[in-house]
C-alpha cells in the first residue's frame, strides 16, 4: 500500500464511530488510537449501552468526542446507525474498541478512497493478534483456498480448503473494523438491527447497488485486529508471524498491546 498523497491535507471531516458495551477498560486505549491519528479533521462518536456510563468518557475533555450512554440495550447495527445520525462528517470510519489503529491509518485509507474513487474502502488483507493463543497472524481475504488456520475461543486448528468459494464467498466484505464509507452510501441503506454480521450485510448490499468498493491490503502495519474469547466471529488467517519479526517491523503493535493490557 502506497503512502498518502499530498491531497490528504484537504481531507474532508471524518466521523469515527465506535459502538461499545461493558468494555470500559478498553475505551482509553481506543481513544489513544483516535487521538494519535495524523488526519486533522476528525471526530469520534461513541455509543455505549453498558450497564453504567464510562467514567473515562464522561470526564474526557476533548471537543472532538461525542459520547452517548444509552439507558436501554441496542443491537450493534442500531448503535452504528445512531452514531452516523449524530456524526457531522461526510466520511464515516469504524474504529472497534478492542482493535489498534496506527497514526497513519485514517490518512492512508482516505487516500485509498480518493485514488480508487471509491464509495467504500476496507482492508482486504490485515494483521491479527489472538489473546487466546498469544500469536500474531496475517490474513489475505482475497485468497479463498489453500491452508488457513481457524482462530476462535477454541484451540487453533489448520484447515486446507481446495475450493472455499462456498465457505468464504463474501467474507472479504465483512470484518467491519476497517470500514470507511460515505454518508450517502449509508443513507441509501443503513445497518440492519442485528448484532451478528450486520457489517457484512451492509457491505454486500452496497455492492449489489453498484457501490465502488476498494479492498487494499495492509502491508505497512496500519491496523491490528485483536481477537479474544468474546469475539462473535471466527478468523481464518493463512500466515502465523513470529514475534521477533513483529518486534522488528511493527513494534507499535507490541507497544499498543502492552498499553491495553495494563488497563485491563
Amino acid at each position: 500500500m502506497q503512502p498518502p498523497s499530498t491531497a490528504a491535507a484537504s481531507a474532508p471531516l471524518v466521523s469515527v464511530i465506535t459502538p461499545t458495551r461493558n468494555r470500559h477498560a478498553l475505551l482509553p486505549f481506543a481513544y489513544r488510537s483516535f487521538a494519535s491519528q495524523q488526519a486533522s479533521a476528525i471526530e469520534w462518536i461513541v455509543i455505549d449501552d453498558s450497564d453504567a456510563p464510562s467514567a473515562f468518557m464522561t470526564q474526557l475533555a476533548d471537543l472532538r468526542v461525542v459520547y452517548r450512554h444509552l439507558p436501554a440495550r441496542m443491537t450493534i447495527g442500531e448503535k452504528r446507525n445512531l452514531a452516523v445520525e449524530l456524526a457531522r462528517g461526510e466520511i464515516i470510519a469504524h474504529f472497534h474498541d478492542d482493535d489498534f489503529y496506527a497514526p497513519h491509518y485514517l490518512s492512508t485509507m482516505l487516500d485509498q478512497m480518493r485514488r480508487h474513487e471509491a464509495d467504500f474502502v476496507k482492508l482486504g488483507a490485515f494483521f491479527l493478534y489472538s489473546r487466546v493463543y498469544g500469536q500474531f497472524a496475517y490474513w489475505d481475504l482475497m485468497r479463498k483456498s489453500g491452508l488457513h488456520f481457524c482462530w476462535s475461543e477454541r484451540p487453533m486448528t489448520a484447515l486446507n480448503f481446495p475450493d472455499a468459494a462456498a465457505v468464504f464467498a463474501d467474507n472479504h466484505l465483512s470484518y467491519g473494523f476497517s470500514y470507511l464509507y460515505t454518508r450517502r452510501l449509508w443513507a441509501a441503506q443503513p445497518f440492519e438491527p442485528r448484532s451478528l454480521n450486520e457489517d457484512g450485510v451492509f457491505a454486500t448490499a452496497a455492492l449489489a447497488r453498484g457501490a465502488r468498493i476498494a479492498l487494499p491490503a495492509d502491508d505497512a502495519g496500519l491496523c491490528l485486529h485483536v481477537l479474544h474469547a468474546q469475539n462473535t466471529s471466527k478468523s481464518f488467517p493463512q500466515y502465523l508471524l513470529p514475534q521477533v519479526l513483529v518486534a522488528r517491523h511493527f513494534p507499535h503493535f507490541l507497544q499498543a498491546l502492552d498499553a491495553a493490557s495494563m488497563r485491563q
